[in-house]
């Protein structure tokens, strides 16, 4: 997409519907453990994968605020033709989105035993997740900078019907129950992430991704962090509420907390929405 000439209107819906679908399909890996076992392994199983939609909603929000911040700053270089940093930033981006990922998970298992209960053993497992589901964020933003949002959504597509096919064998052939559908989501983020690093791995221009140049810049990481910070406090701040808002509806027993992890999700759904033509407008800007 030629995002520096032309009409605007049409390239931004174009643009933004497609990134819509993507968050709305990482919000969707949660809810399809939380329809499979809610079929397969029981009321037990269920209210403990769905007392995990606000606390995943806390990291899959915040993940995705932050990568607003590579997004923004690689386009900008493109719009200033500022190519010759492009490189720099990129590597920049995913080298500390590795180390970003690490922290975000071993924070989240100091974070967990306090919040959850017998949801400890699906949420430890999707942990394992979160440093796959920054790199493929911070890559799909990289994507998003010169105007491909498409090829993130067919990744996380692919990566979502692995994610349903997993869920269904697992459970059901396999009677792993909540570890189950764990390991299926944990599969399909590195999946989704293996798909972003490839492509770039096999461009030939300033966007090319290359294992030997990975390395942290200070001056890109702090124009990304100026703007991705922000941002993603702002994702994760919704869901921050709704975490405690989930504690106590945890007492009120297994239908109440299965009703609310599915209302919970449909919200989400129409966040993505909004947010995801935010996130277009700092990006065409």
């Amino acid at each position: 997409m030629d995002m520096l000439n032309g009409g605007l209107a049409g390239k931004l819906i174009l643009f933004a519907m497609p990134l819509a679908f993507s968050s709305i399909l990482q919000q969707l890996f949660n809810s399809a453990d939380v329809a499979v076992v809610g079929r397969f392994a029981g009321d037990n199983a269920l209210a403990a994968v769905g007392s995990c939609v606000a606390l995943v909603g806390i990291f899959v929000n915040l993940i995705v605020g932050l990568s607003v911040g590579p997004n923004a700053v690689l386009a900008m270089l493109i719009g200033q033709k500022d190519r010759g940093k492009i490189s720099e930033t990129l590597h920049t981006v995913i080298t500390f989105g590795v180390f970003l990922g690490i922290g975000l998970m071993l924070i989240g298992w100091l974070t967990a035993r306090p919040i959850l209960d017998e949801a400890l053993l699906y949420i430890n497992i999707y942990f394992i997740s979160i440093p796959f589901m920054v790199i493929y964020n911070f890559g799909a933003a990289i994507l998003r900078s010169y105007g491909d949002s498409q090829r993130p959504m067919y990744y996380l597509l692919i990566s979502g019907i692995v994610n349903v096919v997993l869920n269904l064998v697992l459970v059901i052939v396999f009677k792993l129950g909540v570890a189950g559908v764990a390991i299926s989501t944990v599969i399909s983020n590195v999946l989704s992430t293996a798909l972003v690093l490839i492509h770039l791995y096999r461009r030939q221009d300033e966007f090319a991704f290359r294992f030997e140049k990975m390395r942290i810049k200070k001056q890109p990481l702090i124009r990304v962090l100026k703007i991705g910070i922000p941002a993603g406090i702002q994702g994760a701040i919704f869901s921050i509420s709704n975490v405690f808002i989930q504690s106590g509806i945890n007492s009120f027993g297994e239908y109440a907390i299965a009703g609310s992890s599915l209302a919970l999700n449909f919200e989400y759904f129409t966040y993505d929405i909004a947010n995801a033509f935010a996130q277009a407008a700092v990006t065409f800007t």
